[in-house]
């Protein structure tokens, strides 16, 4: 559930049309839709939305983080002195902040509270402004260090944190504790997991975000306890690898940070030992440690990397690393890249696998120093990947370790390229469907082929790209929204980044620009009293052999090739699968009414609460990239009929814009009931 702040009233933005409600309305003043239930993804019962579990069958329902807690810096402070910053400090605001895709859910743990038709959550009151910009630059807050306390607690204060299940964290009475609270040690921090009650309101530090003059980053450094600095900053930066914070607070003995519950991904340890994962994946994986070790050095969070039940995945299929929560190093440790070798080799141990190449020399050269910067190890690792690419080639030359190593920690995995594309062509079609009065769909294409005759031969480039989106919403149109979309990523590669393979941050960078557009045109409209309107993205950038997608919302793509078959690359942003991620069985995660809602947009929001996601591809065979809307790949469509319809595409003898054609024909037949785009791009080597 999106929620938006307007002056002193809350506003709740409507899961089904994106319409912003007063806080206190039970139903969407635009289309109906309840704002105060939900239905249970095991029964369908109507449950509220401030409950653990479903009264009906005892699912889960409710909305669970997970809370770090260690001894507070405060401790040493005057009781005056923490009243103020306890009242100062952000603790609990009656304001409202949602993903997209997240319901409302707002009710306390007891099972026993009466189920009516359609309550109101006692907990929901009219709120008030809390903070302006004149109480943000007023109130100074030294940071201190949450980890090493500037005073010791008692034993005998130590034992009164002690907290049974049901019991709060917080002095709002928000988040419920769903496990017990041991007492609290010096110098221990320990992870719980809690019930937001309140899910419709925004935590404090979110309400300060959104503040109509935002403060700056000294400020919101003022605002966030020092423990949770790291999670704002990194989260922030780089939300495909850590949990995003929730909340955080200083209590008088203890500090609570609240984090996205990960604990239910699955462990790197269980990937790395699956015999599925190619040896190639385990070097990028290794990489990824690399990156993760740069950007936690800073913060002194290294240790988060060595602790095995740490590291994750976001699911089995993405392969995409992350970790559960950030471990701080302690004052007098002195890690070094030997104890990332260790790591590596516990990793390798117990999975049994076998080295590939020359890793486990390297590897042995990483654990008794022999490896001293990130540069020199990021380099022989392109060494193993070398040797994977090309195992019958002779010994790979030295690598000139004076060279400057690319400095983004998001950049596109460098691989030779085993053949060169000699023919790139695509062809683009989009149909209004059988049931919409207008298409609100776009797309835009365009490739490039540069030959060049020299003395030493004929030399080649090949650059492609490919964007789709399909609009939403909206009095204004979301064919308005799709267009925008497609003029500025055009724009972007076109004229600001016109050659060679972006980065991830490159790409998420226009995507943002992109969604900053819609959303400037959507604010106006709003001030109008024009609805709201946003679009899909899936966008494929080929340059050479590499291919970069991104992607937000629900239209896919999907690669075929003679030796893999179709394989669905992107993941939609949407209910269903977002509920497959936090370990839902699949067929109970789409049986919900609302799977198939998205969780991710370009426009109705602001630039922080858009995630794109981006991945690399290489072509390494004759391959055909399909980039479709839902109106064609609803129902399964390309699946059930890749034999008849997709696999021709591999022979040159197939015309591509007779296949389009046939494509957006067997949508119309099988489908129909929404607008249909394709664009086909076929790439020979």
């Amino acid at each position: 559930m999106i929620s938006k702040k307007a002056g002193n009233l809350t506003m709740v933005v409507c899961p089904q049309c994106q319409f912003e409600n007063p806080n206190l309305n039970k139903f969407c003043q635009s289309c109906g839709t309840s704002l105060t239930q939900k239905y249970c993804p095991e029964c369908a019962a109507t449950v509220p939305l401030n409950t653990l579990e479903c009264h009906n069958c005892g699912t889960v329902t409710g909305t669970v983080y997970l809370a770090v807690v260690s001894p507070s810096s405060l401790v040493a402070a005057q009781p005056d002195q923490l009243e103020s910053l306890n009242n100062d400090h952000l603790e609990g605001a009656n304001t409202v902040e949602e993903a997209i895709s997240d319901r409302i859910e707002t009710e306390p743990l007891t099972p026993e509270t009466p189920q009516e038709s359609d309550p109101t959550p006692a907990a929901i009151e009219p709120e008030e402004e809390i903070f302006s910009q004149a109480d943000i630059e007023a109130i100074t807050i030294a940071p201190q260090d949450a980890l090493s306390p500037s005073g010791e607690p008692s034993s005998q204060d130590m034992e009164s944190l002690e907290l049974p299940i049901g019991a709060y964290l917080d002095p709002q009475q928000r988040y419920q504790l769903l496990e017990p609270l041991p007492p609290l040690q010096s110098g221990e921090t320990l992870t719980v997991k809690v019930l937001d009650t309140q899910p419709l309101q925004v935590s404090p530090l979110k309400a300060l975000e959104k503040q109509d003059s935002t403060p700056s980053d000294k400020q919101l450094q003022t605002f966030i306890i020092t423990a949770a600095q790291p999670y704002f900053s990194l989260a922030s930066e780089h939300s495909n690898y850590f949990p995003r914070l929730q909340d955080a607070w200083e209590q008088p003995f203890y500090s609570v940070i609240i984090l996205e519950d990960f604990t239910n991904f699955p462990l790197l340890s269980d990937l790395w030992s699956n015999k599925k994962n190619t040896a190639k994946q385990i070097v990028y994986w290794l990489e990824d440690l690399v990156k993760l070790w740069v950007l936690l050095e800073p913060w002194n969070c290294r240790q988060s990397l060595l602790e095995i039940q740490n590291l994750r995945f976001f699911s089995e299929d993405s392969q995409q690393l992350c970790l559960k929560q950030l471990y701080f190093e302690s004052p007098n440790s002195a890690l070094s890249l030997s104890d990332l070798g260790l790591l590596w080799q516990e990793l390798f141990e117990q999975s049994q696998r076998t080295y590939v190449g020359s890793l486990k020399e390297k590897l042995r050269d990483l654990i008794e120093g022999k490896i001293q910067t990130v540069e020199q190890l990021q380099k022989d690792l392109m060494v193993v990947l070398d040797e994977i690419n090309f195992p019958s080639t002779s010994t790979p030359q030295p690598i000139d370790r004076t060279e400057t190593p690319p400095s983004s920690l998001n950049q596109a995995p460098t691989v030779i390229p085993a053949q060169k594309l000699k023919s790139l062509e695509a062809v683009g079609r989009t149909d209004i469907g059988r049931q919409r009065d207008h298409n609100e769909d776009c797309f835009g294409m365009e490739t490039q082929i540069k030959i060049q005759e020299t003395p030493q031969g004929q030399t080649s480039s090949v650059r492609g790209l490919y964007i789709l989106c399909d609009g939403m919403g909206g009095h204004a149109g979301g064919e308005v929204a799709s267009q925008m979309a497609v003029d500025t990523l055009k724009d972007y590669f076109q004229n600001q980044y016109p050659h060679g393979l972006p980065t991830a941050e490159i790409l998420q960078d226009a995507i943002l620009q992109a969604n900053e557009a819609i959303y400037t045109e959507n604010q106006q409209g709003v001030r109008s009293g024009v609805g709201r309107m946003g679009t899909t993205l899936v966008m494929a950038l080929v340059v050479g052999h590499q291919v970069a997608v991104a992607h937000v919302g629900d239209s896919r793509l999907y690669r075929l090739t003679r030796t893999h078959g179709l394989q669905q690359v992107t993941v939609d942003h949407e209910v269903g699968q977002r509920e497959i991620q936090k370990g839902i069985d699949p067929e109970l995660a789409y049986s919900r009414p609302d799977a198939y809602q998205l969780t991710q947009a370009l426009g109705p929001r602001e630039e922080q609460f858009v995630h794109p996601e981006v991945q690399f591809l290489e072509i390494e065979e004759d391959t055909v990239l399909i980039i479709a809307s839902d109106g064609l790949t609803d129902n399964n469509l390309l699946e059930i009929f890749c034999e008849t319809q997709l696999e021709p595409l591999l022979k040159p003898e197939t015309p591509l814009s007779t296949a389009v054609d046939s494509l957006i024909a067997l949508a119309n037949q099988h489908n129909g009931h929404d607008n249909i785009t394709a664009i086909v791009v076929r790439a020979w080597v």
